[in-house]
């Protein structure tokens, strides 16, 4: 089971079967003596209640590095890919595992991913071991490009430059997505697609936080504008 310890400002999860765990900012924990039932438990001089994990929970505790993709992404490509309808999923560039993490607990499908980055690699295994998905995850160490591209139907690509893991002989039918950060980016690999027979669709990604008062909602004054792309493509019987 996942299990959330909270108080006012801090939120961690964890696999109540992961075992000895460090967390960020908590140290080592014992995740098997956290229980549901305890109501409360004293970490240091901080005090936190439990609960059971909500998705919420799970995407702002995994542990990441510098970017991770958001719930609401994970689900616009979950949709994109058919992934309620997906057995196994190829995933080129896992990074710290944030989006085959919450795509393996909402659709519960068996995910292949490849992290070229060693420092990547051994931070994506530890939270896929925290969250206790590793039945659902297989880890690579390896080049995306090592993949055998052609016995999945399912693709996500997390890599600016995804066209260099397509640029192969692709068959059957095959559903494919990418986030990219920018224009020129989400279009060159648009075109990429459209040449090989697919059909092409592009989403871009605005997130504004909101600020809600006495005086009614508007959006916050201050933060962090970023966009990016989702180039989706799927392809019916390929012939290279």
């Amino acid at each position: 089971m996942l299990v959330t310890i909270y108080n006012e400002s801090e939120i961690y999860s964890f696999s109540d079967r992961a075992g000895l765990l460090y967390v960020r900012d908590l140290g080592n924990l014992d995740t098997r003596k956290i229980t549901l039932s305890m109501g409360e438990i004293e970490i240091g001089s901080r005090t936190f209640r439990t609960r059971r994990s909500t998705l919420s929970d799970v995407s702002s505790s995994i542990e990441r590095g510098p970017q991770i993709v958001l719930p609401k992404d994970v689900a616009q490509i979950g949709f994109e890919l058919d992934l309620p309808f997906c057995s196994r999923l190829l995933e080129i560039g896992g990074g710290a595992g944030g989006f085959s993490i919450l795509a393996a607990l909402m659709y519960r499908l068996k995910i292949v991913s490849y992290e070229l980055d060693q420092e990547y690699f051994q931070l994506m295994k530890k939270n896929t071991r925290r969250f206790d998905v590793d039945e659902f995850i297989e880890v690579n160490n390896r080049d995306g490009r090592e993949a055998d591209i052609d016995s999945f139907e399912s693709i996500f690509i997390d890599n600016p430059e995804p066209w260099n893991f397509l640029d192969v002989k692709l068959t059957g039918n095959k559903k494919i997505s990418t986030i990219l950060p920018t224009y020129s980016q989400a279009e060159r690999f648009s075109r990429f697609l459209l040449k090989k027979d697919f059909l092409v669709n592009v989403h871009e990604l605005i997130d504004v936080p909101m600020k809600l008062s006495a005086m009614g909602m508007r959006p916050e004054t201050s933060f962090l504008y970023h966009t990016g792309f989702i180039v989706s493509g799927v392809g019916v019987n390929l012939n290279g």
